[in-house]
């Protein structure tokens, strides 16, 4: 379920790594495929979780490259076994499954990164729910790409958008194995969070983006959602995207 990788890797050397699974894909996707085309201009790389066939044909046609990985034929209720004797939850069997599907689809985009990624390659890592609103001038783009680059928010690095350096793949690769042998063993929730922060927290070539790119504060008045309409990034979480409609289908990019 975490090898088996479906799919061609991009040859680009910089490009925007996107991966959640179909439901998500088909909700926020042309979204980020309309507004990060419009203000990147960078190759975008989709993974996609437990995709249709009728999924692939849609990436097929809209010429992007594309991996995906299939997650049916796992054992998930061994997976909630697991889970409920390392937790104790009481929860239901389906509720606890869910939990664990969505932690997999969170964790599995930088399984894929720090297998895949080569060393020349330069990869911006975004949620599939956020979107562009502003074009980076140069200097800002610098700034992202110069070194390993992430958003930092009540004490965590945050995932929602990131950029990984070239010079740090062998921090990449550790990053994909301490999530991969963490959720073998049983699984996290929050494993993606928990990884960044083993592996980069102490690292003091990165970088930390300022408000000016992301925001992860909840709208609480007038002034906040200023701000937030100022930024580069705009993540849906919370109060700041609950009750927004998705206005982009796939009708307005094919």
């Amino acid at each position: 379920m975490f090898e088996q990788v479906y799919g061609s890797w991009p040859s680009h050397e910089r490009f925007i790594l996107v991966s959640c699974d179909e439901a998500y894909l088909n909700k926020y996707f042309p979204r980020f495929y309309k507004t990060f085309t419009e203000h990147w201009q960078l190759p975008i790389h989709v993974h996609v979780i437990d995709p249709s066939a009728q999924t692939r044909v849609k990436l097929q046609k809209l010429g992007i490259s594309f991996t995906y990985c299939d997650t049916k034929e796992h054992n998930w209720a061994s997976e909630v076994n697991r889970y409920r004797a390392t937790t104790g939850t009481q929860n239901s069997n389906a509720e606890v499954q869910q939990w664990l599907y969505e932690c997999y689809c969170q964790c599995q985009r930088f399984v894929v990164l720090g297998t895949k990624m080569t060393p020349r390659q330069s990869v911006l890592v975004a949620d599939v729910d956020a979107y562009a609103q502003h074009t980076p001038t140069k200097r800002e783009k610098k700034y992202l790409f110069d070194k390993t680059c992430f958003s930092r928010h009540s004490d965590r690095l945050m995932a929602t958008f990131c950029h990984f350096h070239p010079r740090d793949i062998g921090k990449i690769e550790n990053l994909a194995d301490v999530i991969t042998r963490q959720l073998k063993q049983f699984f996290v929730l929050g494993m993606d969070q928990t990884a960044i922060k083993q592996v980069f927290k102490q690292d003091q070539r990165i970088s930390i983006m300022g408000e000016r790119w992301i925001r992860h504060f909840d709208i609480k008045n007038k002034d906040q959602l200023k701000r937030h309409r100022k930024t580069i990034i705009y993540h849906e979480k919370g109060q700041r995207g609950k009750h927004k409609p998705v206005e982009v289908t796939w009708t307005d990019i094919e």
